[in-house]
């Protein structure tokens, strides 16, 4: 271990910041953020210069001292005189605006072209003064974005900077950060288990400030080879440890500083104690007070939701942008129809779970550094430490509790490399447009991009479908594996995406990115009665699975296929239909709301057909595709006729923006729809929130 001089720390940022872009803190009380150091675009420095420490630039012997704030009233501060930055240093990783890809051509030609690397970014940030809740809140962000599917353009980000935090020695009045061991000091190197990606430490130096003897001196820990390397541009003003005394003094005051923590939760309680007050109406009131300025997740430093904004440059350009999302935003689950499954209430509620329950659920740790903002900012004065310990002494009985759903859907993924597109959709031209019904179109297109790859292989549930400069809307896989010459897509006509969608013509080109999702089990359907159910474009999705069952027909029972709609004409399908019907081994029957003389067709719910079908319910797999709540509708009735919950499969379509389970969109309890769905057993449906 290492240590310096307090008074030498203007010549060490300095000496930094010859190499680096270097930020520190600065401010006034109530509002400090990180600001560019050197003061006023100075560079340089020595070892013989005085100095005040922090509070006036480093200046030469014989020059005037020069301790004015700038215009603003903001100067650097010393570690004692903050309790953390007002913002967290989340954006200096996870930009709040970015560009994904750029795209340039026409209707009939494209090019899409990613930018993983932060335009106008040279060289790499250092963060000086970086508090212990904003390292775990560093490591949060580092183990979602570069976990399971990986994200290149959060990696292109992240490698440029460099930490060297401070530990805390007297806590803030809004800290609660023990609770989830995320201070008031960081982890030592020595046994710690709060590591990077790299199997080293989230920070690069940890400082320990140190009053003894009445001279502040700053004891220096080395977390990573990029920490090594920065102590060693600046061993002019280091002192080794040759006593042994640092490590002693690291544990006396992190003892002290521990003490003056007033809050806590019980981070291990939370989870059940939040589950069993989901129906609490405590969420109603706290949502009456909540004005939805979304100001908590802007400065929380582990929210990671983020929305895509289409820019245009001209006529045949433009960009696709990520821009920060909030999931306390009246949009945020509201789907193209304008249906909003989660109310104001169920929105507040969710935060509040996601952060100590979901998370902790998905990823084994909780989504909350203890750090206070989120009651700092809030208008409102919404405090979830004071809300979550109040349910602690409230009664749960007469409660819904909400359904443990961690052990229902298996969380591990394949692990893959770098995608260095994984947000540029490729190029595909539309060779074939068909009025399917009314709304809906069946389109036919062909990669153009990557040729050399070959076709995507077809192991997902959906596509991402891009029109550029217009938007990306989440589309189902209706195809056979045996196809090889095109993809065909159902694309109702609900919203922005797809109605532009509508308007192209034959020859132009659209983006694909996918698949993605988690497709039907076909091995598991082998050697049972099949029955597929879909309602309008619902069945859509069941389409591959069918296909693939009426193919190897030895190796299934019965084939029952059921179409449901208003009317005949909003069928989608009916070419496949007929020729199904045309199959001895596939039984085809509609259900509609109107007559029609096109087809024998039953007026009325699709249920009313069940009891009639005389399949052996104990050995058949059912795949029921419509609405939520026609989904629940014939699933109760598939229960009451002898089925398990784990035999009825669904896919649970909603509002879809990344396809890889970082937006936060489509997130429903602990589960990505579009990771760990949208294909769901009934049992595992049923498990969900109810608000969805």
């Amino acid at each position: 271990m290492h240590r310096f001089r307090a008074t030498d720390l203007p010549f060490i940022l300095t000496r930094w910041a010859e190499r680096h872009r270097v930020f520190a803190p600065a401010g006034v009380p109530g509002n400090v953020r990180f600001r560019s150091w050197p003061p006023d675009g100075q560079t340089g420095g020595q070892a013989g210069a005085k100095t005040d420490p922090m509070t006036s630039h480093p200046t030469r012997h014989g020059e005037e001292r020069d301790e004015t704030p700038d215009a603003s009233g903001e100067r650097f501060l010393t570690p004692d005189e903050y309790v953390n930055v007002s913002l967290s240093p989340k954006s200096f990783v996870f930009n709040e605006r970015e560009t994904l890809f750029r795209w340039r051509g026409g209707e009939k030609t494209c090019t899409a072209t990613g930018e993983p690397r932060p335009a106008g970014q040279a060289g790499d940030t250092l963060l000086f003064g970086v508090r212990p809740c904003d390292v775990a809140g560093l490591g949060y962000l580092d183990r979602f974005f570069l976990g399971e599917h990986a994200d290149i353009n959060y990696h292109a980000r992240r490698q440029h900077v460099l930490t060297v935090a401070v530990n805390c020695l007297k806590a803030g009045p809004l800290c609660f950060c023990a609770s989830f061991g995320a201070g008031p000091f960081a982890p030592s190197p020595a046994g710690a288990n709060l590591t990077g990606t790299t199997g080293e430490m989230t920070y690069d130096l940890l400082l320990t400030p140190d009053t003894a003897g009445g001279e502040t001196c700053y004891w220096v820990e080395v977390g990573t080879a990029r920490g090594r390397v920065l102590l060693g541009d600046v061993t002019a003003w280091l002192h080794r440890d040759v006593e042994g005394r640092g490590a002693a003094r690291r544990e006396t005051l992190e003892a002290a500083a521990r003490r003056t923590l007033a809050r806590s939760v019980d981070a291990e309680a939370l989870p059940s104690l939040l589950a069993a007050h989901f129906n609490n109406p405590v969420w109603e009131t706290t949502a009456a007070a909540c004005i939805g300025c979304t100001g908590c997740t802007r400065v929380c430093p582990t929210c990671t939701c983020f929305t895509t904004e289409e820019e245009s440059d001209g006529p045949r350009s433009g960009v696709r942008t990520r821009v920060w999302d909030s999931c306390q935003s009246v949009s945020f689950t509201r789907n193209a129809e304008r249906h909003n499954p989660r109310s104001r209430a169920a929105a507040v509620r969710y935060r509040i779970h996601d952060k100590f329950k979901y998370i902790q659920e998905r990823f084994g740790h909780a989504g909350c550094t203890g750090c206070g903002r989120c009651t700092a900012c809030c208008p409102a004065g919404i405090d979830m430490v004071k809300l979550v310990n109040g349910l602690n002494g409230e009664d749960a009985a007469g409660l819904s509790p909400l359904p443990d759903a961690a052990s229902l859907v298996h969380f591990s993924r394949e692990e893959r490399l770098f995608d260095p597109r994984m947000y540029t959709p490729l190029i595909a031209e539309i060779t074939d447009i068909h009025e399917e019904a009314r709304d809906i179109r069946r389109f036919t297109v062909s990669c153009r991009d990557r040729p050399e790859q070959g076709r995507p292989a077809l192991r997902g549930q959906f596509f991402m479908l891009t029109v550029f400069g217009v938007g990306e809307s989440a589309i189902s896989v209706p195809f056979s594996a045996r196809v090889r010459d095109g993809f065909t897509f159902y694309v109702k006509k609900v919203g922005t995406v797809t109605a532009a969608l509508h308007k192209l013509k034959v020859g132009d080109v659209i983006g694909l990115r996918g698949p993605f999702g988690v497709p039907l089990p076909y091995e598991t359907l082998k050697g049972r009665d099949l029955l597929a159910v879909g309602s309008g474009v619902g069945l859509a999705p069941v389409r591959a699975a069918l296909i693939r069952a009426i193919e190897n027909r030895q190796e299934f029972g019965r084939i029952v296929v059921m179409a449901s709609a208003t009317t005949y004409d909003g069928l989608i399908l009916k070419e496949d239909l007929e020729r199904w019907k045309e199959d001895a081994d596939v039984e085809v029957h509609y259900a509609l709301s109107r007559p029609t003389d096109k087809v024998r067709a039953h007026i009325g719910y699709v249920n009313d057909l069940l009891p009639d079908l005389g399949l052996e319910w104990g050995k058949t797999s059912a795949i029921v595709c419509a609405s939520a709540r026609r989904i629940k509708a014939v699933a109760r009735d598939l229960l009451r006729l002898g089925m398990r919950p784990s035999d009825i499969y669904t896919t649970l379509e909603t509002n879809m923006r990344c396809g890889v389970g970082k937006c936060g969109h489509c997130k429903v309890g602990a589960h990505y729809m579009c990771v760990d769905g949208p294909v769901f057993t009934y049992a595992e449906m049923l498990a969900l929130p109810p608000e969805f």
